[in-house]
């Protein structure tokens, strides 16, 4: 009996019996998507900078440079994480109404990474020069306006409601 009460007090407290509108979860998609959103515009900065500063460096000048590359290494570290995190925040169904998106999302971050790896290195190579720093800030530019423009279409996609679902009240 005492069992039959905890269990009507559960689903009671999940929102009644019937709906089939359980979510375990609260639906984070949409702030993490915009959040990844703003790390590339806030990464896209820090690489119009640099790519601007690289500009002025003049030839055989490596440790600036080099310190320039080191830093947009450390700056490039939190996106691996935060595209996870994305993920994680999406569910199933989102996913799979977005996957041919996704997948590109997710080649954009695996372009990240070597970039990331890239940058790391040239940052500890004393034979790195502004030339490099700039063709690194030309690539990583590039792939962050793919995947920003990415992450603006699976936000619009998954904000766009259903055209199928008709709910009546």
């Amino acid at each position: 009996m005492i069992a039959l009460a905890g269990l009507a007090s559960l689903m009671f407290a999940l929102g009644g019996v019937g709906s089939g509108d359980y979510s375990l979860r609260p639906d984070s998609s949409q702030a993490a998507l915009t959040s990844l959103g703003q790390e590339y515009g806030q990464l896209q900065q820090w690489v119009t900078a640099i790519a601007e500063t690289a500009d002025t460096i003049p030839a055989g000048s490596s440790e600036r440079a080099r310190v320039l590359a080191d830093q947009l290494a450390q700056l490039m570290l939190p996106l691996e994480e935060d595209f996870e995190n994305t993920t994680a925040a999406l569910s199933t169904a989102q996913l799979e109404l977005v996957l041919p998106l996704w997948e590109r999302m997710a080649f954009a971050h695996a372009g990240f990474v070597m970039l990331q790896e890239e940058a790391a290195a040239l940052g500890g190579d004393p034979a790195m020069g502004a030339f490099e720093l700039h063709e690194l800030v030309g690539e990583l530019s590039a792939v962050l306006e793919f995947a920003a423009e990415i992450q603006r279409q699976v936000l619009s996609q998954l904000s766009t409601p259903d055209p199928t679902s008709i709910r009546i009240s």
